[in-house]
């Protein structure tokens, strides 16, 4: 079976690596980075012309297309190849609108009755401006879409400048403007996320997200900076709560709306006093989920990706796990996430201990196997050179033991094994969970 892995991050290589062990699988990754393309060839593709993605891997025969993110789904990459008889791992263009539109998604979750926090979609600023006046303090604003921002805002005329903001902001063309404006919730943000064919649902791991460079709340902002998944008790009825009580409402809710929908689904999720409150849905792995979850997972994914596809997902057995926890450490700049020094060598990955996991980010090397449509085979790229980073968000190192404390203590030893100029990560992650 071909496969064919979309994107260049971390959840990209995460794929790719788990998809290569699969017997049945024969990789490739467009456009990869320089950890993801030294085990799967890569080829000259933008996830974001579904167009030409759909007419080459018609082309090339390729059996399954696997989106590290929405991105391509939202560009409508399912809607182009449903004719070709190509599977896609991943929602129709209609049903991204739960991730790509906060509103949308808030709305649903309302109409349902999905525990979420208190609060209001608006399209009008008069109306919202008047609803934010009547709002206890901190307060969350978040733009419709995903690229406008969110914030937790402390100060009634910061938030209402904020406001204003986002009705005058369209950072995407097509997108609308809109704001969420809802209650805050103190507690740690953990994603949660399942195959499904739109009827059935097979879950994955929750994974506890840390965002920010470090664990205060006025810390600068900064996406993805670790990742933790626990073996606990806690950890196991904090899975089979969200699962019975979030996830299957969730599917039920969207096969109710008639929204096509087949691969992956997410929650994000505040754990709360009064328990877990969604704050937002994805139709892909979050960014440093997938590198915290996937190394624990036992059974080939391959399987699970073609039953959804073909609506037959109530076959298959749960997932299995490693009774092990993981942490994933995010090594980045100091400028992270605005600067970087621009093609700084990174070096120290081949010092990491055997076992402990190392993947890439925002880097590119030379030693990657590009693919030849021509010949369709895989080429060896330059043999001289060095990695160097491509971005702030450099690697992600994951290290796997018996408790959670074990595994941080072999995640930590082994970030200081890698060097690049500016260096840092958060060493709080992981410690006191459960």
């Amino acid at each position: 079976m071909k496969i064919l892995v979309l994107g260049n991050d971390g959840r990209a290589h995460a794929l790719v690596w788990k998809l290569f062990a699969s017997p049945t699988a024969d990789v490739l990754v467009a456009p990869g980075n320089g950890g993801a393309c030294q085990i799967a060839p890569q080829v000259d593709l933008d996830p974001l012309q579904p167009a030409h993605v759909a007419q080459w891997a018609f082309n090339e025969q390729i059996d399954l297309i696997v989106p590290a993110g929405s991105e391509p789904l939202w560009a409508g990459l399912v809607d182009e190849v449903v004719s070709m008889h190509i599977g896609v791992c991943g929602a129709s263009q209609r049903s991204t609108r739960i991730e790509w539109s906060r509103c949308y998604a808030k709305e649903l979750l309302l109409r349902y009755q999905l525990p979420t926090p208190n609060g209001r979609c608006f399209a009008s600023l008069p109306m919202a401006e008047k609803y934010l006046a009547a709002q206890q303090l901190p307060v969350v604003l978040r733009g419709d879409h995903p690229a406008t921002g969110e914030g937790v805002y402390f100060d009634r005329y910061t938030a209402l400048e904020a406001l204003r903001s986002f009705f005058v902001t369209r950072p995407v063309e097509g997108s609308s403007h809109g704001v969420v404006i809802e209650e805050y919730v103190a507690g740690p943000l953990v994603s949660f996320s399942a195959i499904t064919d739109g009827s059935h649902l097979v879950s994955l791991l929750p994974a506890r997200i840390y965002e920010g460079m470090g664990p205060q709340p006025d810390s600068p902002p900064a996406p993805g900076m670790g990742a933790i998944t626990g073996n606990s008790t806690y950890a196991q009825r904090l899975t089979s709560y969200l699962e019975r009580h979030i996830m299957q409402p969730l599917i039920a809710a969207i096969a109710r709306e008639q929204l096509p929908y087949w691969g992956i689904i997410g929650v994000d999720c505040i754990i709360g006093d009064h328990g877990p409150r969604i704050v937002g849905l994805r139709c892909s792995l979050r960014d440093m989920e997938a590198q915290a979850v996937l190394p624990r997972l036992i059974d080939d994914l391959v399987p699970y990706y073609e039953a959804a596809i073909a609506r037959s997902l109530q076959r298959l057995p749960p997932l299995r796990w490693r009774d092990e926890a993981s942490v994933a450490l995010a090594l980045v700049t100091q400028g992270y996430p605005h600067h970087y020094p621009i093609n700084a060598a990174v070096e120290g990955i081949g010092d990491v201990d055997e076992g402990v996991l190392v993947f890439h980010d925002q880097t590119e090397s030379p030693f990657i196997l590009r693919y030849d449509p021509s010949r369709r085979e895989r080429l060896l790229g330059s043999q001289s050179g060095s990695l160097y980073l491509t971005g702030g968000h450099v690697v992600t190192v994951v290290a796997l033991g018996a408790t959670l404390a074990g595994a941080r203590g072999r995640a930590l030893i082994n970030a200081e094994r890698i060097r690049f100029p500016g260096r840092t990560y958060r060493d709080d992650v992981g410690a006191g969970e459960r």
